[in-house]
């Protein structure tokens, strides 16, 4: 049948046929939506800083679901502490964050907006050395109440 508007060709399906197909497509959808929160439940990642201080372990969302300190870190600064834990958790998070956006393409695909929304969602997790705090007032090593120095 010729469509009048557009001029295509088109092949009518049986309504039937439609609803089979439409049947199919959702019980993909619904298979791969409950593997993908299978997979998602076993996607926690765990990391520790360079210096083996700090392991911490965040679930697929980057949140923080526990941080462990080795017997290493008694006597260490609370500045070092910092650190550590900051560099562990942009690590894990990192790593989340790549596990989800990996597991969740198997589900809206690589180039969807659906996959570009879950993208603008993340938060930018530099891989660059970490600040140390001190460029800017109250971070950690910032002594507020020494006239501005820093504490040792």
């Amino acid at each position: 049948m010729t469509d009048p508007i557009e001029g295509l060709n088109r092949k009518l399906l049986d309504p039937d046929e439609w609803l089979r197909q439409q049947d199919q497509r959702i019980a993909a959808l619904r298979a791969s939506s409950e593997e993908a929160t299978a997979e998602l439940a076993r996607a926690n990642v765990e990391a520790s800083d360079r210096a083996g201080l700090v392991t911490v372990t965040v679930n697929p969302s980057g949140v923080l679901m526990s941080a462990w300190f080795s017997p290493r870190t008694q006597g260490a600064a609370p500045a070092q502490l910092t650190a550590a834990l900051m560099e562990a958790y942009r690590t894990a998070t990192r790593e989340a964050s790549a596990k989800m956006l990996d597991i969740m393409s198997n589900v809206v695909g690589e180039d969807t907006d659906a996959m570009n929304f879950l993208k603008s969602t993340m938060p930018d997790i530099e891989e660059d050395e970490p600040d140390d705090g001190r460029g800017s007032p109250g971070g950690y090593g910032y002594d507020p109440y020494g006239q501005g120095r820093y504490r040792s």
